[in-house]
């Protein structure tokens, strides 16, 4: 198994791709600690992968919850090797409807949110010789996306921390990567995904020509986070279906001559 004897924390596992994450890692032998702010949600992930498993409710914007969760963590386990931060959240407004309260939340949840809890659990990798750590980032960590001002701006803002953080804690044997999914059928999209208007249409523009599911995000969390990758730092893996770079304009198909 890819992360025997890991232990692994995964906020925002109770749902979506964190809860994807959640099963693949500890299918692969992780223990893993699942932290979400439903902590109904984190519970019954938990209950359901079963073995050493558990949860913990933390609000990853409050600083002071997020440091109080990992010392009991750490309490519990002694130790943290891997660090997902999937914890994630998305305002969809005009640029001029955004209020304060809605760029300060973005930006919290997005940004600052995997800064305290990356800062929360590195001294303990740097205690145990070495660690992961995984964030999730976006296609909007790469391009403009509309009335989604705070979230692209958070999300590409977190694209450049894990960059800097990958030169910063070099020194410590930590890791530090990223994934970006395209469009991903979970919660967080679901409402687009069973849309008329956008659910066949948005299936089709990418290279691949279907929706995203979580599982496409756990595959590359998996690789990242094992032993595999440990040349890999300062990295993002776009999981996308193509959608970014492989562009053709309307009426421009492949050819393929047999």
């Amino acid at each position: 198994m890819k992360l025997n004897n890991k232990i692994a924390v995964i906020t925002g596992g109770g749902s979506g791709i964190g809860e994807a994450i959640s099963k693949a890692y500890a299918k692969e032998g992780a223990t893993v600690i699942i932290a979400d702010r439903d902590a109904s949600a984190a519970s019954k992930v938990s209950n359901e992968i079963g073995g050493a498993t558990s949860s913990i409710e933390v609000d990853i914007s409050r600083r002071s919850t997020v440091m109080a969760a990992a010392e009991q963590v750490i309490s519990n386990y002694g130790r943290v090797d891997i660090l997902v931060n999937n914890a994630g959240s998305r305002i969809i407004k005009g640029f001029m409807q955004h209020t304060e309260e809605d760029w300060d939340h973005m930006l919290a949840i997005n940004l600052s949110g995997p800064f305290h809890c990356s800062q929360a659990f590195i001294p303990s990798m740097v205690k145990n010789g070495g660690g992961s750590i995984i964030n999730l980032c976006s296609i909007a960590s790469y391009i403009g996306r509309p009335n989604r001002c705070g979230y692209v701006a958070a999300k590409s803002g977190l694209i450049g921390l894990t960059r800097t953080m990958a030169i910063d804690l070099s020194i410590k044997k930590i890791r530090v990567n990223a994934i970006s999914p395209g469009m991903i059928a979970s919660p967080f999209n679901q409402s687009f995904a069973e849309s008329e208007a956008t659910g066949d249409t948005w299936a089709t523009e990418n290279l691949v020509g279907r929706w995203g599911v979580p599982d496409d995000i756990s595959g590359a969390a998996v690789f990242l986070a094992s032993d595999s990758a440990e040349f890999i730092t300062g990295s993002d893996i776009k999981v996308e279906g193509g959608w970014l770079y492989g562009r053709a304009r309307s009426g421009e198909i492949p050819i393929w001559d047999d």
